[in-house]
């Protein structure tokens, strides 16, 4: 990749941030003129109305740069025709409320545009099971709408806190420009170039400041569908065709944080008989919030795990070119471990609680419990405790759960020690 396409790429990257900034800042009075605003409910704790604008502001920079800069050749309108598609109806959604199929069928509409007029395409697996490479064939394109539908839904759950949906896209642009400038990819370059600073420009009106009473404005699902959608276009992108960068398996590393929760969450509502699209606050930021870690630590695991899952998967991938049934079956086994931990939550903050409350007391052994003021967890909100005693009487692990505890993770003691660090608030 020359210098002249780097620079480019460069002033595409800044032009995207300040349109974004300034598309957000031009929309937000009309937002609330025409009711484009997000209320609090039972479900949503946020403060005051709060524009539902994140999306349509970075769909607006999309088309602006796409349609300005000379970047208008037919696969970028074609993304661009798809991404519209998305837009509009995650508006009409954020407006009235969609019902699952109109959803449905205009993701799938715009997964076919991506198909047949970009050209993108999941038409092989590779060799993810260790015997042979899988080719799709026939099957590519009801594969490819199942994939990306699937991959849209799992970026609109979990967009739950401030930042989150958000910081991950960016995280996810981010590789995947590095990526695309060290193999020299220059298409995926510039949507990259579009996508990244557009999304930071977002996240700067979105995430929880210190000495800002809310949030600006929200991503709607006309956002949180955009960044799916996006994502799928570019990770299918660049680990199809002959001038693929990363295997297909090494694509679920690189998503890992939306594709654990989603999958994770619908596997246990099916269990319990539930509907898989019925709304919950049973996500893993839900499960860090009752645990007692504030916002910015949610944000900071959450973001955090995503970074690490992605890298150590490019690692495996581009650096010591593991075999991609091998990088499969391990995250296979991640997902376990994960689907395991989610589905005994409730039993381990228990614990997690009972064992950082006892060592306290172990330490002090003169103090008086009933007066102890202890923080039940690293990051832990202390409003949570009960008013005359100073205890969470909500959470208290019995023996037999302790018992099960030890027996199943044998470094409980290094965990507990974990546990007691001091840890920024």
């Amino acid at each position: 990749m020359n210098n002249f396409e780097l620079s480019s790429a460069a002033i595409i990257a800044s032009d995207a941030f300040f349109i974004t900034v300034a598309a957000i800042m031009l929309a937000r009075p009309v937002a609330f003129k025409i009711g484009l605003t997000d209320r609090p409910c039972s479900r949503k704790k946020h403060q005051g109305e709060i524009p539902l604008i994140g999306g349509v502001a970075i769909f607006f920079c999309i088309a602006y740069i796409i349609l300005i800069h000379n970047l208008a050749n037919p696969v970028n309108i074609a993304f661009l025709a798809a991404v519209a598609i998305i837009v509009v109806t995650g508006v009409i959604d954020d407006f009235k409320g969609l019902n699952v199929k109109p959803r449905i069928i205009a993701e799938i509409a715009a997964t076919l545009i991506m198909i047949k007029w970009g050209g993108v395409e999941i038409t092989s697996l590779g060799d993810l099971f260790g015997f042979g490479e899988i080719q799709l064939g026939h099957f590519s394109t009801l594969f490819t709408v199942f994939a990306v539908v699937g991959g849209i839904n799992a970026f609109n759950m979990i967009d739950g806190i401030d930042g989150l949906a958000g910081g991950i896209s960016f995280t996810i642009y981010f590789l995947l420009s590095l990526l695309c400038i060290i193999y020299e990819s220059s298409e995926c370059l510039q949507l990259c170039a579009i996508l990244a600073p557009a999304t930071a420009a977002f996240l700067l009106c979105n995430f929880p400041i210190k000495g800002r009473a809310k949030a600006l404005t929200f991503l709607g699902d006309a956002g949180s569908m955009l960044f799916g959608f996006t994502i799928c276009w570019l990770v299918i992108s660049v680990s199809q065709g002959d001038h693929k960068i990363i295997s297909p398996a090494t694509v679920l590393w690189l998503i890992a944080a939306p594709i654990l929760d989603s999958f994770g969450i619908i596997l246990r509502r099916i269990r319990k008989g539930r509907s898989p699209f019925a709304p919950d606050r049973e996500h893993f930021h839900h499960i860090l919030q009752v645990a007692g870690f504030g916002k910015y630590s949610i944000l900071f695991i959450l973001l955090g795990y995503t970074a690490i899952l992605a890298v150590i998967g490019l690692t495996a991938d581009l650096l010591f070119n593991a075999p991609e049934s091998l990088i499969f079956y391990v995250f296979i086994s991640v997902f376990s471990i994960y689907y395991w931990g989610m589905s005994h939550a409730w039993m381990l903050v228990k614990v997690a609680r009972y064992l950082r409350e006892d060592t306290i007391d172990r330490r002090k052994p003169n103090s008086d419990r009933r007066r102890a003021n202890i923080s039940p967890l690293p990051f832990a909100d202390r409003r949570i405790s009960e008013r005359r005693s100073g205890l969470d009487r909500r959470h208290q692990a019995t023996r037999k759960e302790l018992s099960l505890f030890q027996k199943v993770i044998p470094a409980f003691k290094y965990l507990n020690k974990l546990l007691n660090l001091k840890m920024l608030p």
